[in-house]
C-alpha cells in the first residue's frame, strides 16, 4: 500500500517560523491578490460576455481559481467570514459563467464560443480548467455543498465528450499540463470513473505520433491555417527553438519513451505530478520507470543548489546537463518560483509511491530557498524569476503584480498545503518527512503526533506519539551525525520505529555552518555555503566589500550569533573570510593577473532573506575558491 496524502485539516502548524510565514500569506498575501485582481478587473474576466471591450489573457481565469482554492486551504483551520464572502462570490462567477454545454472560459466567451478547441497548443483552456478542479476539491472538502461540484463536473464531461481515443473525437491534449492534476485529485474525491479515464487519456495521448511522424499539434495548426514547418511564419512561437518544438511542451515523444527533462520546466513538473498521481492509482510500471529517469536527469544534472529548476530564460525551461548560469541577465538562471512550487508538490507525491530521503531532500531544499524567498517579507511583492546573483547597482526587487500573474497565487496555496508536506500515512505507519513544530491527527484513528523543535535553526527535535503506532523519520543528507533516544532501523535515508503507545523520542540532527562545492563539469570553481536546509549568500547590505569580485577562502566558515532580519527573528548567520578582486584597470584584457585584496570577514544570510532590506543589489550564492 502506498503512502496516503494528509488532509490539511489534520495539521496544526505550531512552528514560530512557519506561522508567522502562514500569517503573513493569509493576512496579506491572499488579500493583496484579490486587490489587485480586482483593481486590474482580472477579478471579473469571468462575468464578461461576447465583444466585450477588454479581451482577457487566456489565463486570466486561472488567476482567480487559484486563489480560491488558497483561499480554502486557510479556510479549512480558521474561519474568516470577509475570506469566505469572496470565495463565494467567484463560486457565484463560475456557474453563472458556465455556457449550456458545460464549457467554462472567460477567453473564448469573450472572442467568440465558434473559436474554442482551436489552438490547444498555445492557449489555456485545458489549463484553466484543471486550476478549476482543484479549486473544487478544496471548496468541497471545506463546504461539501455540491455548489461548485455540479458546474464542475458538467465541465469536464463536456472535455470528454470532445477529446479521447472513441471514434468522432478530438486526439488532443493540452499546451500546458494542468488538468490532468486536477481530474486525478478529484476522481479521488468523488471516484467518477470519467475523470480517471480523461485524466490516463491526456497523460499517455501526449506526443504520439501518427504514420507520418506528425503530432496532434502539427494536425491543429495546419486547421487553423498555420505551417508549423515553417520557420518564421505565423505558427512560430518565441518560446520555441526551432519549428516543431514539441519538447517545449513534453509532447515531442510520449512519456514512457523519454530519457531527460526538456521544455518549459512548469509544464513538465506539473506532468510529472499527474503522472506519478496516475501510477499510485493505477501502479503503471512503464510510467514509474519513465519519472525514475526524468528524476535522475533533472536532480543530478539540472537542479539548482536553490530547488530552482529551468535554466533557460528564452522558453522558461530545461538546457543542457550542467548549464546552471546564475545571473537572469546572462539568460541561463530563470528559476520560475512556479517551477519550484511544483517541483515541490512532485516530490510530495513521489515519497508517497516510495519513501526516500532523496525525495525529501529536494524538497526541504526547494521549499526554505527556491520557493520561501520568491514572496517579500511584506507578504505582497514577489518575484517571478529568482536568479543565484544580480550585480551591484542593478538590484531587482519585488514586484506587487504580474501581467502573467500565476507565481502568486502559487505562493499562496503552497503555504496553505503546508502540512501535507510534513507527514504521510499508511496502515499503522506515519512518515515525517520535514521537521516542523505541529500537531498531526491521523485519519480514521486517535493517534495523534506531535513535534517539538526549533528548526529550522536547531536540529533538536522531539516527537510525542499519543496513541500507537510505527514512525519512519527522516534522516536529512545535510546532518552532521545524529542521535535518537529509541532503536530504529534504517533505510533510505528513513529511520523505522516500531509500534509503541504513547511513544516519545528525543532526535537530535547535527545541524552546522558547511561548505559545498559543484560539479565540475558546471564550470564553476566556486564555493557556496548551506546550513541544515537553508542555501546561504553574501549581501552587499551587510558586507562592505564589492559583492561583483568576492572570492571566498576555502577555510572554516563558523556560525554566527543570532540576529534579527526584516522581522525574522533568530536567524543565524555563518561568518567566512574571503579576499575582493583587485585588478586596477577596466581594459577588457590585460597582461597582468588578477590580484587579491587583503582578508576580510563575510557575513553570510539565508537566502530567502535577500532583497529585504535595501541594497545596493550586489548578491551572490556562488562565490569564486580561494586557497588562501
Amino acid at each position: 500500500m502506498v503512502f496516503q496524502q494528509v488532509p490539511v485539516r489534520n495539521v496544526d502548524i505550531t512552528s514560530t517560523f512557519w506561522s508567522q510565514m502562514q500569517r503573513c500569506s493569509r493576512d496579506k498575501t491572499i488579500p493583496a491578490i484579490i486587490k489587485a485582481q480586482k483593481s486590474l478587473k482580472h477579478w471579473y474576466c469571468l462575468t464578461w460576455k461576447e465583444g466585450h471591450e477588454i479581451q482577457p489573457h487566456p489565463f486570466w481565469d486561472s488567476d482567480v481559481y487559484k486563489i480560491v482554492e488558497a483561499a480554502c486551504y486557510f479556510l479549512m483551520n480558521a474561519k474568516n467570514a470577509e475570506l469566505m464572502a469572496i470565495v463565494e462570490e467567484a463560486v457565484d462567477m463560475i456557474r453563472a459563467a458556465q455556457h449550456p454545454d458545460g464549457y467554462i472560459n472567460s477567453y473564448y466567451t469573450v472572442l467568440g464560443i465558434d473559436k474554442r478547441w482551436t489552438n490547444l497548443r498555445d492557449m489555456h483552456e485545458l489549463y484553466c480548467l484543471g486550476h478549476l478542479t482543484e479549486a473544487c476539491v478544496a471548496y468541497e472538502t471545506l463546504t461539501n455543498s455540491g455548489r461548485l461540484l455540479e458546474p464542475v463536473l458538467k465541465a469536464l464531461r463536456h472535455v470528454d465528450s470532445i477529446f479521447g481515443s472513441e471514434p468522432g473525437k478530438k486526439k488532443g491534449y493540452p499546451g500546458h499540463q494542468e488538468i490532468e492534476i486536477g481530474l486525478l485529485r478529484l476522481h479521488e474525491l468523488c471516484k467518477e470513473p470519467v475523470l480517471l479515464k480523461l485524466a490516463r487519456y491526456f497523460i499517455t495521448e501526449r506526443g504520439q505520433r501518427d504514420a507520418n511522424g506528425e503530432t496532434y499539434f502539427d494536425h491543429e495548426a495546419k486547421v487553423r491555417g498555420g505551417d508549423p514547418y515553417e520557420h518564421f511564419g505565423s505558427e512560430m512561437k518565441a518560446w520555441f527553438q526551432y519549428p516543431r518544438d514539441y519538447s517545449y511542451n513534453q509532447a515531442d515523444q510520449p512519456l514512457v519513451q523519454t530519457t531527460e527533462v526538456k521544455g518549459h520546466a512548469v509544464r513538465a513538473m506539473y506532468y510529472y505530478i499527474a503522472a506519478t498521481d496516475l501510477v499510485r492509482i493505477t501502479g503503471d510500471k512503464d510510467i514509474k520507470a519513465a519519472l525514475d529517469r526524468m528524476w535522475i536527469d533533472m536532480a543530478e544534472r539540472k537542479l539548482y543548489i536553490t530547488g530552482g529548476i529551468g535554466a533557460m530564460r528564452q522558453w522558461e525551461g530545461f538546457g543542457a546537463k550542467y548549464v546552471l548560469g546564475d545571473t537572469e541577465e546572462s539568460g541561463i538562471c530563470y528559476a520560475e518560483t512556479c517551477a519550484c512550487f511544483a517541483l515541490i508538490l512532485w516530490c510530495q507525491r513521489m515519497l508517497q509511491l516510495e519513501l526516500d530521503v532523496k525525495y525529501a531532500d529536494v524538497m526541504e531544499i526547494g521549499l526554505y530557498n527556491g520557493f520561501l524567498g520568491a514572496v517579500g517579507l511584506d507578504g505582497g511583492s514577489f518575484y517571478y524569476e529568482n536568479p543565484l546573483r544580480t550585480h551591484t547597482g542593478r538590484p531587482k526587487k519585488r514586484s506587487e503584480w504580474f501581467e502573467v500573474a500565476c507565481c502568486p497565487p502559487n505562493v499562496a496555496k503552497l503555504l496553505g498545503l503546508l502540512g501535507l508536506l510534513i507527514y504521510s500515512f499508511k496502515d499503522d505507519v506515519v512518515a515525517i518527512h520535514l521537521y516542523i513544530e505541529s500537531n498531526f491527527s491521523v485519519p480514521g484513528t486517535d493517534v495523534v503526533v506531535s513535534q517539538e523543535t526549533s528548526m529550522p535553526w536547531s536540529g533538536d527535535v522531539q516527537i510525542k506519539v499519543r496513541g500507537s503506532t510505527a514512525l519512519a523519520l527522516r534522516i536529512p543528507t545535510w546532518a552532521d551525525g545524529y542521535t535518537i533516544s529509541v532503536a530504529g532501523e534504517i533505510k533510505d535515508g528513513y529511520l523505522y520505529i516500531p509500534p509503541s503507545q504513547d511513544l516519545e523520542v528525543t532526535l537530535s540532527l547535527t545541524m552546522k555552518s558547511r561548505k559545498v562545492y559543484p560539479n565540475p563539469e558546471t564550470g564553476k570553481d566556486q564555493i557556496a555555503i548551506m546550513r541544515g536546509p537553508f542555501v546561504y549568500c553574501i549581501e552587499d547590505v551587510d558586507n562592505e566589500v564589492d559583492i561583483d569580485n568576492v572570492a571566498l577562502i576555502d577555510g572554516p566558515v563558523r556560525d554566527g550569533e543570532p540576529i534579527d532580519i526584516a522581522g525574522v527573528t533568530g536567524v543565524i548567520p555563518v561568518r567566512a573570510m574571503g579576499r575582493e578582486v583587485v585588478h586596477g584597470q577596466n581594459r577588457l584584457y590585460a597582461s597582468e593577473p588578477w590580484k587579491y585584496g587583503d582578508k576580510k570577514e563575510l557575513l553570510y544570510v539565508p537566502y530567502f532573506l535577500r532583497a529585504n532590506r535595501g541594497c545596493r543589489g550586489g548578491m551572490t550564492v556562488w562565490a569564486r575558491r580561494l586557497w588562501t
